[in-house]
């Protein structure tokens, strides 16, 4: 099991963006993921989860990996500046059988998508800090800055500088990503109807 603590802050990216990967080659960051990632909601038949920003979702990467992930409510407050993340690695092969055990626990699959994902990562003073672009087919570009943090108290260490990062990355001068992905591209989706 692996808990954590993520600061993050979200971006709409255009078609073109050049500009923030070289930002990120100037910055040093490496690239260390490159992959399709399938990740699928799910709430409660109420829709609280929805209502609440509560995150229960299987996510299998590149047909070789699968994790289970939940987060718990979202406030304003939390959205940009972090709560906890637990994760409990699974093996591929038991995706269906995953689905199948959430679904006889009484949530229902909500959206499920494929995304493109490039992931940079740089250790400063001792902490992760990733970029992570994102590329969904038909609804849009995104790019995800964030720090990992393992305690409450680096967490409140690292609000500033999660601020002092998205400057950094010429990010500020972006739309800022205000819905989770699993709600962009169910409203995408339901436009589609």
């Amino acid at each position: 099991m692996s808990s954590r603590i993520e600061l993050e802050a979200s971006y709409h990216l255009g078609e073109n963006y050049e500009d923030v990967l070289e930002k990120i080659k100037d910055e040093n960051f490496k690239l260390v993921e490159d992959s399709v990632e399938e990740d699928t909601y799910f709430t409660d038949k109420n829709l609280e989860f929805v209502k609440t920003r509560t995150c229960l979702r299987t996510r299998k990467t590149n047909e070789d990996f699968l994790e289970l992930t939940y987060k718990p409510k979202t406030d304003n407050s939390t959205e940009k500046y972090g709560k906890k993340e637990v994760n409990l690695k699974l093996d591929p092969k038991d995706y269906e059988d995953t689905k199948y055990v959430i679904n006889q626990l009484g949530y229902i699959e909500y959206v499920s998508f494929k995304k493109y994902r490039q992931v940079y990562s740089k250790n400063i003073d001792g902490f992760e800090y990733n970029i992570m672009i994102d590329r969904i087919y038909g609804v849009g570009n995104f790019i995800e800055l964030e720090i990992l943090a393992n305690t409450e108290e680096e967490k409140e260490k690292l609000r500033t500088e999660l601020d002092r990062f998205v400057q950094r990355m010429n990010c500020n001068k972006l739309k800022e990503k205000e819905k989770p992905y699993r709600d962009i591209v169910k409203e995408y989706m339901d436009s589609k109807k």
